[in-house]
């Protein structure tokens, strides 16, 4: 019988906790760091080992999985003292699920192959329950045969990985994603708000647009959070979609790509956050085009 690979898992935020979790569930050893360690408790209590720093968890998994805030944050861990680069083994495959730069995972692809190992760019899609449920979408990009060393642990953390191709594709595909993510909600969101203030129920707008609307899995998805104002707790919030925003621009700017309807929408994410609504829902740029239109009393 074939040993399992020991798979580290660093950055136990929202989305890292619980792919950690399915992880151990689907038989794997374990290595997990966090920048506190409270995050891991439970994760300890079920099997995992604690590794000090990501270095320490470079030198004893097979495959490490990072799940980090931003590109800043990524960069630290790849690259910091005791980073992930320097320290893992000959043959490890390390997989970075964060959202994030195309040129920094060619820099971290390229960094890797010097050091002996192997890296993926694989950002995922997905809520909390997603990745909770084990239901995440996963792009990936990259070496094929390192892919394909990775599609057991890619089965314990999603329903689908994609390989797309060299370094940065996953990269690229997920800012590609979500930009056009960002563009529907924002049409969502004026369209709504112009029905409200013409007088119409939003539950009737829903309600029509999820039976007869091309967006339909994205109105269904936002249904209840905009009708209800239920924009807490959030999933994915304002402040993250703004940054992934600035990122997608950034790669339009690179590429010389025009991108008018998402940079419209970077700024009205932009305006939500700077009126308090960041923690919210990314979604909530409706309460931010009810408020403008006069369209709803709050």
């Amino acid at each position: 019988m074939q040993t399992r690979p020991t798979v580290g898992i660093a950055g136990l935020g929202r989305m890292g906790h619980p792919i950690a979790a399915n992880i151990l569930e689907a038989g794997f050893p374990a290595v997990v760091w966090n920048r506190t360690q409270e995050k891991a408790a439970d994760l300890l209590e079920r099997g995992a080992i604690w590794a000090d720093n990501p270095g320490d968890m470079a030198r004893t998994a097979d495959i490490v999985l990072t799940s980090l805030a931003d590109p800043s944050a990524v960069e630290a861990v790849y690259f910091g003292p005791d980073g992930l680069l320097d320290c893992a083994r000959s043959g490890t495959i390390l997989v970075d699920l964060s959202t994030g730069f195309p040129a920094l995972a060619r820099r971290i692809a390229a960094a890797a192959r010097e050091h002996g190992s192997t890296f993926l760019d694989a950002p995922v899609a997905g809520s909390i329950k997603a990745a909770t449920d084990g239901q995440l979408g996963i792009m990936v990009g990259g070496d094929l045969e390192a892919f394909e060393r990775c599609e057991s642990v890619f089965s314990a953390i999603g329903k689908a990985a994609f390989y797309l191709g060299e370094s940065g594709s996953g990269a690229t595909m997920k800012l590609v994603s979500n930009a056009i993510l960002a563009t529907m909600v924002q049409a969502l969101a004026e369209g709504v708000a112009l029905g409200e203030k013409a007088g119409l129920d939003p539950a009737d707008i829903f309600t029509v647009l999820a039976a007869s609307s091309a967006a339909a899995p994205v109105v269904a998805a936002k249904a209840a959070t905009v009708t209800e104002r239920a924009y807490l707790p959030a999933a994915f919030t304002l402040a993250l979609m703004q940054k992934d925003l600035w990122l997608v621009l950034g790669l339009a700017n690179e590429l010389q790509v025009p991108m008018p309807a998402t940079a419209i929408a970077h700024d009205m994410v932009l305006a939500a956050n700077a009126t308090g609504k960041s923690g919210l829902d990314f979604s909530a740029v409706a309460l931010l085009m009810e408020e403008l239109a006069g369209a709803r009393e709050s």
